[in-house]
């Protein structure tokens, strides 16, 4: 049988502590060895010994047991036996010890020693939470790779409704279990993968122009995930406002001719390309007009002429890569126009999503999305685009496995 995964689990001092040993239990029963790092500070909140009568094992307190029993360094050896590092909560305090690199007590020195996946569930007051010197920190662990369970919105201990209070725990189990999961795979591993993400917009003068409501979410998502899988990625952004992918390469192309362009010139090398970026239909037919257009009394009337289907184009001169389009359409009635444009573009797959629901789709961090190929329909329901991302990827590696000839993954 398996070892059961290890996880390190940093208690830092917040009123949100006391949710620590339920996120304890929660990752016990979901199969996993917990052991426990806590702050002086989070020793004013929860004692060790709940800790360590849950967890059966001696919890770690900052440089009282720097030197363990076997004389071995515990900041050193702990990273190395843990599979991953979950910080709940992590106080702003710590995001910024962690963001700049400082180790003044044991939680911090084992952030500084541990290289593998790391997961924070921020909890703090709003205004700490919104502040720009926290955001600044939070973005930064991102590129870094860590991975932030956002603080959701409720009452606070200092009795004020806002945005810092911790995600639930049952949340940060299955962000936990996701990321073990992933660390698992490799199935991408060798293979190129070209991700299109965000909005095109076309310039109708120096001012306005042509554009749609794609953050990119989605892409960033994919192209999180494809590399944690193994995949050499590169990612084709379009107007995207997110914090940069760790360890991707990212190409901005504003416009759909400058993303048709970066596409092209990638595809030999490409093995897997996923279109997840909404592409703009139309541009201005005479070309964006100088300076600012006036305003003036009469109507003014705009010709537009169809930007190049990236996708018809890719398909006409494919060779064995694996193509993934994106269908944004409104209405159920829209699964029809999904299931045309993958025979009409010969795509491998596609993927359709509802965007007539407020719920999910353009600005949120939600999804649900059927993935059809022309074998099967499969819909994942309602999720962060996080986990979207990693089942979309599951359909796909297996697929291209198949298509090689290989065993295909298990389901």
């Amino acid at each position: 049988m398996a070892e059961p995964p290890v996880v390190l689990l940093g208690v830092t001092g917040g009123i949100a502590a006391y949710k620590a040993a339920e996120l304890l239990r929660g990752l016990q029963r979901a199969g996993m060895e917990v052991r426990v790092v806590m702050t002086r500070a989070a020793t004013r909140f929860v004692t060790p010994m709940t800790f360590e009568t849950l967890s059966t094992h001696f919890v770690r307190l900052d440089e009282i047991n720097e030197l363990r029993d076997d004389s071995r360094i515990t900041h050193v050896e702990d990273s190395r036996e843990a599979d991953i590092m979950v910080i709940a909560p992590a106080t702003a305090n710590t995001l910024a010890k962690m963001a700049n690199g400082i180790a003044d007590n044991l939680l911090t020195s084992l952030c500084l020693a541990f290289d593998k996946t790391v997961v924070v569930a921020p909890a703090m007051n709003t205004n700490m939470w919104e502040h720009p010197a926290t955001q600044r920190n939070v973005a930064l662990l991102r590129e870094r790779g860590v991975f932030v369970v956002e603080p959701g919105a409720g009452e606070l201990a200092c009795g004020i409704y806002g945005s810092g209070r911790m995600a639930e725990p049952d949340s940060i189990v299955a962000e936990v279990k996701l990321r073990l999961q992933v660390q698992r795979k490799r199935d991408l591993r060798g293979l190129r993968v070209l991700i299109t993400a965000g909005g095109t917009r076309e310039p109708i003068d120096a001012v306005r122009f042509i554009g749609n409501r794609s953050s990119g979410k989605m892409g960033f998502a994919l192209a999180r995930a494809a590399f944690d899988r193994g995949a050499q990625v590169e990612i084709v952004e379009a107007n995207v406002d997110m914090p940069a992918v760790p360890g991707v390469r990212q190409v901005e192309t504003p416009t759909a001719g400058e993303m048709y362009a970066e596409v092209m010139e990638r595809l030999p090398e490409t093995d897997i390309l996923i279109m997840a970026a909404a592409v703009a239909d139309y541009r201005v037919a005479a070309g964006p007009a100088g300076g600012k257009i006036g305003k003036g009394r009469d109507e003014l009337e705009i010709g537009l002429e169809p930007t190049t289907d990236i996708l018809c184009e890719v398909s006409a001169h494919r060779k064995e890569q694996f193509l993934v389009g994106f269908a944004a359409e409104y209405g159920l009635e829209g699964l029809d126009r999904a299931r045309g444009k993958m025979e009409r573009k010969q795509l491998d797959m596609i993927v359709f999503n509802d965007i007539s629901r407020s719920d999910i789709g353009f600005d949120s961090d939600y999804n649900e999305v059927q993935v059809l190929t022309r074998d099967s329909e499969v819909l994942i329901e309602r999720a962060p685009k996080e986990t979207i991302a990693e089942i979309i990827l599951d359909h796909i590696a297996q697929a291209v496995r198949s298509r090689r000839g290989k065993t295909p993954l298990p389901a």
